[in-house]
């Protein structure tokens, strides 16, 4: 039975599971704060550089960690069925 995702050696399950929830709070909470609020104003197309540039940086911050999924649910599927 193989893992549903590789973490490092020295990464328990607890720590990824945690880091893995602040990834993906930063991950929505930008997205919300660009997209959906309403004190927003027009920021057109930089909206979308900004949601790329948070997502570029919690794949360079937790690539090496957790393969930084940023959604649970990617992971939860393939954890139960192995």
């Amino acid at each position: 039975i193989t893992s549903a995702i590789a973490l490092l050696a020295e990464v328990s399950i607890w720590n990824a599971f945690v880091f893995e929830i602040v990834l993906t709070f930063g991950l929505v909470y930008t997205v919300y704060a660009i997209t959906v609020n309403p004190k927003k104003g027009n920021i057109g197309i930089v909206a979308l550089l900004i949601i790329s540039f948070i997502v570029d940086a919690n794949i360079l911050v937790g690539g090496a960690f957790t393969e930084a999924s940023m959604n649970p649910a990617v992971l939860f599927g393939p954890a139960v069925v192995s």
